[in-house]
């Protein structure tokens, strides 16, 4: 029986830390997030945005995409600005920073055509109704 409820104490003690992980980051973002604007440099915006996600380990992350279209390099980073209590790890949970070429064009999910993953919000729940018609 201990060692059941040290098992469960550690899964709660490490989510805990996993979750406070997150909200440090998404905290330190939300502090400099306004510094960054369009038309930056590659180099100080991710000077500047970087930094906020340092603690986060690499499944916390979302890795950089990069690609060239019509001669152009287009990078694409992510940073962690938002958390869903649900265990996963989605793409409404980040913000996309687009660059052409190392020139900062697209802040967010609009320019890329919206988010390909979501977390729940609210766990699916089959919900009975009972309908009385008079």
């Amino acid at each position: 029986m201990k060692k059941i409820i040290g098992i469960i104490l550690a899964v709660v003690l490490f989510s805990g830390c996993v979750a406070g992980k997150i909200d440090s980051a998404i905290k330190s973002y939300e502090n400099v997030a306004e510094q960054v604007n369009l038309g930056d440099n590659k180099d100080s915006v991710l000077a500047i945005l970087i930094p906020t996600q340092a603690r986060l380990t690499s499944k916390l992350k979302k890795p950089p995409e990069k690609y060239i279209k019509n001669n152009v390099l287009v990078e694409i980073y992510f940073m962690r600005s938002g958390r869903q209590p649900d265990g996963l790890t989605t793409d409404d949970e980040f913000t996309p920073y687009t660059f052409n070429d190392g020139k900062l064009v697209g802040i967010g999910w609009q320019v890329l055509g919206g988010p390909s993953s979501q977390g729940q919000t609210q766990p699916t729940t089959n919900v009975q109704q009972t309908v009385i018609v008079h």
